[in-house]
């Protein structure tokens, strides 16, 4: 081959190769197996819908006036029947003064004992009668055994201690008071402080309490010098040991203690609640009254505030509990010296010093376990009628 033939024909394929360079690449048919489809449009599943205008506003839901309804359903019954919540016991004649002219409803009370309430409730039954009362705490387990309450949260359920009320609303404790010694100072020199001291001879025929067989304070005194002696709820066997040592010294005089018996000089030293004592000496201005918390140890008395299983003024009744939680009540109990349950309620400095000191108070223990203080009460009143022997 001649080198001019070659030349011509390394030429020709020197331009097929630049020809074949110039032309646009093949647009493939389909797209290669790892490239991701494209998606044109959203799948109609879930694509949003298209708003073309605003939607109706909805109005909102009225706010129920539950308090509201509640008056007006209680202004329509306009009676309350209550059982054990006589006029001058912590402040109650206050407590339904108040509910009188808030309301206008009127209260009509039957003062009766701890025992005698629970009694006529469980006797009424079929056909009730009250519709709201005041208990002490070791009454609690009662009240449910018997289905004597209906269940009822107050507006300020959620502050009141969880060991204080029933889950259920079955009952909830108002206030509380502590054991204490009320002391007439004018016949007294030498004001007990303890309770060893009230065994000394000075005082012979001068401590006046209760039965604890019949009466809950009296029970509640036993418990308290048990706590005093290192026992408890479930031990109260040290209580029952120091009174019998206060019944063979002819230490107790057997007068009941109350306001007209401290006046006449026939309870020189009355084992009681520390509000009764308070009281009596505020109506006794002109005697040296002293109430004395225990220094080696007492007991709160937690009571307990519930609407009868089949109150016939039930809205009466649920406005009294509220009543008795709100800042207003729980101010008129203090008024009556006992302690709010509800501690954000703040009392006025002139009424905190009609009380002994806080720091006196802080000997004072607090009952938890209301099925434990249920059966302390039957051990007390059975330990009681031995020690008498």
């Amino acid at each position: 081959m001649t080198k001019k033939i070659v030349l011509l024909m390394s030429f020709v394929l020197s331009l097929a190769m630049v020809l074949s360079a110039c032309q646009p690449a093949a647009t493939p048919t389909t797209a290669p197996a790892t490239e991701a489809p494209v998606v044109t449009e959203a799948p109609a599943a879930t694509e949003a819908p298209v708003v073309t205008e605003a939607p109706t506003p909805v109005p909102p839901t009225p706010t129920v006036d539950v308090m509201a309804q509640l008056i007006e359903a209680a202004k329509k019954e306009g009676t309350l029947v209550s059982y054990g919540l006589p006029d001058d016991w912590v402040n109650y004649g206050q407590l339904k003064q108040m509910l009188k002219d808030k309301y206008g409803i009127i209260d009509q009370d039957t003062d009766m004992s701890s025992g005698e309430i629970i009694a006529a409730l469980e006797a009424e039954k079929t056909a009730p009668v009250a519709d709201i009362t005041d208990l002490g705490l070791n009454y609690a387990k009662i009240v449910e055994d018997e289905q004597l309450s209906q269940p009822y949260k107050n507006s300020h359920w959620d502050e009141i201690p969880d060991w204080a009320k029933d889950p259920d609303g079955r009952w909830s404790a108002a206030y509380w008071g502590a054991i204490a010694f009320t002391v007439n100072a004018d016949i007294i020199k030498n004001v007990p402080q303890t309770w060893d001291d009230l065994l000394k001879d000075e005082f012979v025929g001068k401590v006046c309490m209760k039965d604890p067989r019949s009466s809950a304070t009296a029970n509640m005194v036993v418990l308290a010098a048990a706590i005093a002696k290192g026992g408890d709820e479930k031990n109260v066997q040290p209580g029952l040991d120091f009174f019998k040592q206060m019944i063979d010294k002819g230490i107790l005089n057997g007068v009941k203690p109350s306001v007209a018996n401290i006046q006449k000089g026939e309870c020189p030293v009355s084992l009681f609640w520390d509000f009764d004592g308070l009281s009596a000496k505020k109506e006794n201005p002109n005697m040296n009254i002293q109430v004395i918390i225990p220094k080696d140890g007492t007991v709160a008395g937690v009571y307990i505030q519930f609407i009868t299983a089949g109150a016939p003024h039930p809205n009466a009744a649920k406005l009294m509990i509220e009543l008795e939680y709100s800042d207003e009540g729980q101010l008129a109990y203090a008024n009556g010296f006992v302690h709010p349950i509800r501690t954000s309620v703040t009392l006025p400095a002139d009424l905190l010093a009609q009380f002994p000191p806080e720091a006196d108070y802080s000997v004072v223990k607090f009952p938890k376990d209301y099925k434990a203080l249920d059966a302390a009460g039957t051990a007390i009143s059975d330990g009681w009628a031995l020690i008498q022997k």
